[in-house]
């Protein structure tokens, strides 16, 4: 298995792709280069050591120190001379993405949104904010699967409309049932499932939707200065949870175009894929995790979106020194209400 850097044609340096300009950029001379650029350099490669059923042991191409890598891991930096590097013959085969979401948020303006969700929770423990803690913010590349599904449905069932009014001692009821269908082609998109077991699955589902019409076909080129991730998941895995969520889906929506009428009740409801198409991709998110007594806590932040989610850790010196004061407070409110009783 091959490792390889994209090397700078101008200075020899590491390349990285850059989320504000979408090109990739030098990070010693600031040279910058197209997709097409990238693809014409020569690439910097080294080969795999020794690989086991955990670890991966490479040779890091610029220092040639020996790194150790997860199974699932394609993408990282060398822990000595902080060299991106890309481990090609991870991405070969069934695990060459087809698309990928390019990041679109730089780790500095990650690092604001962050600081500026953080700063409005009351509770959290001044380490959280510091300067190191918010250096470790990490880009990934996980791996989804997303589906595509068009569908023919039907739903028939049954309503009734009771109208009651009284002519002087006499109550009328009149009820009218009615026979509804209602049919038509559903299409959703972008049915998306995290595809990595060792993943927080709750904090990258938060992060959703990605907004896959802007994906590019996949290219190693997007990796660099970032992370990544490959599958261990297969789609098989989430079929028939995609298909127990498009049922509900789509019966509830053909349940909200009948209006007008009173409580509907379904007899009968029928649903046939007519086409089901799955992408293999890679999404980008801003991770960040934080220990505090023994518990490690998550953040995520969608890097094309910016929409945030994670456990926070909570400094209970303040919470409990806020709920003292309330106590406090009252008690005042009470004892002074007591007096004026008196």
């Amino acid at each position: 298995m091959s490792a390889l850097t994209y090397k700078c044609p101008n200075c020899g340096g590491s390349m990285v792709f850059d989320p504000q300009s979408q090109d990739f950029t030098c990070e010693y001379c600031l040279s910058s280069f197209c997709r097409e650029d990238l693809e014409a350099l020569p690439l910097d490669h080294s080969e795999e050591i020794q690989p086991d059923s955990e670890t991966l042991l490479y040779t890091c191409p610029n220092c040639g120190a020996q790194i150790a890598m997860e199974e699932t891991t394609a993408a990282d930096f060398c822990y000595y001379c902080h060299n991106p590097v890309i481990l090609s013959g991870k991405l070969s085969g069934t695990q060459m993405p087809s698309l990928l979401v390019p990041f679109q948020i730089s780790k500095d303006e990650a690092k604001e949104r962050f600081i500026s969700w953080i700063s409005r929770k009351r509770f959290i423990p001044p380490a959280f904010f510091s300067k190191n803690q918010i250096e470790k913010l990490s880009g990934v590349y996980f791996p989804y699967w997303t589906c595509d599904r068009t569908m023919n449905a039907e739903l028939n069932g049954t309503t009734k409309d009771i109208r009651i009014w009284r002519t002087q001692d006499t109550e009328y009821t009149e009820t009218k049932v009615y026979s509804i269908r209602r049919s038509g082609q559903v299409e959703l998109r972008d049915l998306s499932r995290n595809a990595l077991q060792k993943a927080q699955v709750r904090m990258l589902e938060g992060i959703l939707p990605f907004d896959l019409r802007k994906a590019a076909p996949f290219h190693t080129g997007f990796l660099s200065g970032f992370q990544a991730e490959v599958k261990d998941m297969e789609k098989e895995f989430f079929e028939a949870e995609i298909e127990k969520e498009t049922e509900t889906y789509v019966k509830s929506l053909l349940t909200n175009t009948i209006t007008g009428h009173g409580t509907f009740q379904a007899d009968r409801f029928f649903m046939s894929e007519q086409k089901s198409v799955w992408h293999y991709v890679l999404l980008p998110v801003w991770v960040l995790t934080y220990r505090q007594n023994g518990a490690l806590f998550y953040f995520a932040m969608n890097g094309q979106t910016g929409e945030i989610c994670g456990q926070l850790p909570v400094d209970y010196r303040k919470l409990l020194a806020v709920c003292g004061g309330i106590f406090a407070a009252v008690t005042a409110l009470i004892t002074l209400l007591g007096g004026l009783m008196l």
